[in-house]
């Protein structure tokens, strides 16, 4: 049975229940019929019998009444990671950058108006955090997001805000077009973006962007730490340069990938 989605496109809702399961098991690492049920809203027969379906397929293991996702999705994982050039030109530069800072390094690309994380390097004075490889953000509450949208056409960047919206995360989430929009207009003349405690309180992060030659915004790389560490860190502006170097190495890094 199909359905018209949101933006007018044919669904198969079949194909739609399946991936609501599969997205409940994962934020919920591991669960029951019931907590299944819970968590989609679908009819508990129909989570069972999509559940069996992915078992036999080798897409969700059961243990006892808890089902989980399988490590088939590994191989998916990986094949897109490595599929994505800015995965290999990213790896090392921000690696070395990690070394030299002591924090935490993070290089996101963008796809459908979100971030996604594609490599992290932890430091020596690393926070613990669950932001990790695969992770999904949006881009108007970090500084790697707000550094490629500020090299986004206008149109595109009101496209991703009428898509996501403009969440708040904390007290300090930019939250309206206006303020965002002068915001990214700072971003374009300083060459960085700063995010002070906007996704999680008390941790800060600058982010610059990777662009091709023609402007096109391959992703962002981000050093992130604790608020006090990195304010300090800026008004040095030795943060700020090594920053700059890296998006650059990995720019480069692309034009020969």
């Amino acid at each position: 049975m199909g359905t018209t989605g949101t933006n007018g496109e044919n669904r198969i809702e079949a194909v739609v229940k399946t991936l609501d399961i599969l997205e409940a098991l994962w934020q919920a690492e591991g669960a029951g019929v019931t907590e299944l049920t819970e968590r989609t809203g679908l009819a508990k027969g129909t989570v069972h019998a999509h559940l069996t379906t992915l078992r036999s397929k080798g897409y969700v293991v059961q243990e006892d009444d808890e089902y989980r996702l399988s490590l088939r999705f590994l191989s998916f994982g990986e094949h897109v990671k490595h599929a994505e050039p800015l995965y290999a030109a990213a790896d090392s530069p921000i690696a070395e950058l990690s070394e030299q800072v002591g924090e935490r390094v993070l290089c996101s690309t963008h796809q459908n108006g979100l971030g996604t994380i594609l490599n992290v390097s932890e430091g020596t004075r690393s926070f613990t955090s669950d932001i990790d490889i695969g992770t999904h953000t949006y881009l108007h509450s970090s500084a790697g997001g707000k550094a490629m949208l500020a090299h986004f056409s206008e149109e595109r960047v009101d496209e991703t805000i009428a898509k996501w919206g403009l969440p708040a995360f904390t007290e300090e989430t930019i939250t309206d077009r206006a303020t965002l929009f002068d915001e990214l207009a700072t971003v374009r003349e300083e060459g960085v973006a700063y995010n002070r405690g906007e996704y999680l309180p008390g941790i800060s992060a600058i982010g610059a962007p990777i662009l091709d030659n023609d402007g096109t915004v391959y992703g962002a790389v981000t050093v992130a730490g604790p608020h006090h560490r990195l304010e300090n860190e800026w008004e040095q502006n030795d943060l700020r340069t090594r920053l700059l170097s890296t998006a650059n190495t990995i720019e480069v890094n692309m034009m020969f990938s």
